[in-house]
C-alpha cells in the first residue's frame, strides 16, 4: 500500500509541475532585447530603448531624435521670440546620450550633452559647452509629438555666465519640432 502511495504521490507532483506555466522570469531574458523581465512578464527597457511593435525593448529612442529641429524661443532674457535651429547627433558614449548642436541659438560647434532617464525624459547635467567657456548649461525635457505627427523635444533650462557678468538666461517649455 505505501507503494501506491509513493506512486500516486509522485504521480500527483509530476502532473503539477508540469501544468504549472514556467516562471516569466526564465521565459524573458531572450525575449526582452535590452531589458529586463519582470514579473508579470513584460520588458522594462533599458536606458536608452523603447518598446518595438511586439514589446520587446529593441528600439533605440534616440534615433528618432536624429535631426534638425526649428523653434522660436523667448528665454528670461530675450525681449523677443528668437527662431533659430538645432541639431540633434548620437553620442559615442552610451546609447542613452545625445549632442545638441546650437543649442541656445549659441553653441553651434560644441555640443550640448543630453541622458535619456526613459523613453519620453531626458535630463541635460550641468555642463560648459564651449571648454573654458564662460557659460553653463543645465536643464530637462520630454520627447513627444506634435499635432502634425512630427517629433519634438520640450526643454526647459538655463544658461548661466559663471563669471557672473551676464544674467541667468532661463528658458521654459521650449518647444522644438523636427523638420
Amino acid at each position: 500500500m505505501s507503494k501506491k502511495l509513493f506512486l500516486f504521490s509522485a504521480l500527483l507532483f509530476g502532473m503539477t509541475v508540469a501544468l504549472v506555466p514556467a516562471c516569466n522570469g526564465d521565459k524573458c531574458p531572450d525575449t526582452c532585447g535590452f531589458g529586463i523581465c519582470l514579473d508579470d512578464g513584460a520588458c522594462d527597457c533599458d536606458p536608452g530603448y523603447e518598446y518595438d511593435g511586439d514589446g520587446i525593448c529593441n528600439t533605440e529612442v534616440r534615433a528618432k531624435l536624429i535631426g534638425s529641429f526649428n523653434t522660436t524661443e523667448q528665454c528670461s532674457t530675450d525681449p523677443n521670440p528668437l527662431p533659430y535651429a538645432i541639431t540633434v547627433t548620437t553620442d559615442a558614449s552610451s546609447v542613452a546620450t545625445f549632442n545638441i548642436f546650437n543649442f541656445y541659438g549659441s553653441f553651434a560647434t560644441a555640443p550640448v550633452k543630453a541622458t535619456l532617464t526613459s523613453a519620453t525624459e531626458f535630463t541635460i547635467a550641468t555642463q560648459k559647452p564651449v571648454a573654458g567657456g564662460d557659460l553653463e548649461v543645465s536643464g530637462s525635457g520630454s520627447i513627444g509629438t506634435s499635432a502634425g505627427g512630427k517629433v519634438q523635444l520640450t526643454i526647459s533650462y538655463n544658461v548661466r555666465d559663471v563669471t557672473g557678468a551676464v544674467q541667468t538666461a532661463t528658458c521654459t517649455g521650449t518647444v522644438f519640432v523636427k523638420n
